[in-house]
């Protein structure tokens, strides 16, 4: 048994000449195809590289300066709330209401801390407790006189006090 000749024969040659050049020609276009859309990815994969590491060295410096801006915030904080409570006010027997009124009357004699900067309230600590305790708070017939036991002072002011009645 024998393969034809098929060289010989010329629809046969333009036929495997079609297929030769076709397939150099599909080779080409894919070589063509391939390294234009490898060049674009490999150009992308570079700009979001570039961007993620500029993002990065961003958020290094934003956390950076949030660090710097909370320490200089924890060095000035302010005063945010008042608070009293009286150390005596069960061993004198007051009623609810007499012990709220002296409350409120004593935060609104310091209303005017609220939002100061600490380091400020802590230079005029004397003065704002002597002002407490050389006033007396009539309440009612009955006078009242404060005295300082304890002072705490952060964002929250707390001030323990003694009750003194005032006779005479």
């Amino acid at each position: 048994m024998r393969i034809p000749p098929y060289y010989k024969r010329p629809g046969w040659q333009r036929f495997f000449a079609g297929i030769i050049i076709g397939m150099l020609i599909g080779w080409g276009f894919f070589v063509y195809h391939f390294g234009t859309i490898h060049d674009r990815l490999i150009i992308k994969l570079k700009t979001q590289e570039i961007t993620i590491q500029n993002l990065n060295e961003d958020l290094e410096e934003l956390r950076s300066t949030e660090k710097r801006l909370n320490e200089e915030n924890q060095k000035k904080l302010t005063i945010q709330e008042i608070e009293v409570d009286f150390t005596n006010d069960k061993d004198l027997r007051l009623n609810e209401l007499t012990i709220y009124e002296l409350k409120s009357s004593v935060i609104n004699e310091l209303k005017g801390l609220k939002g100061k900067d600490i380091a400020s309230v802590a230079e005029t600590n004397d003065l704002m407790l002597k002002t407490i305790e050389n006033k007396t708070f009539e309440i009612g017939e009955t006078k009242y006189r404060l005295k300082r036991e304890q002072v705490y002072l952060f964002t929250t002011l707390t001030l323990y006090l003694k009750i003194e009645i005032v006779t005479g």
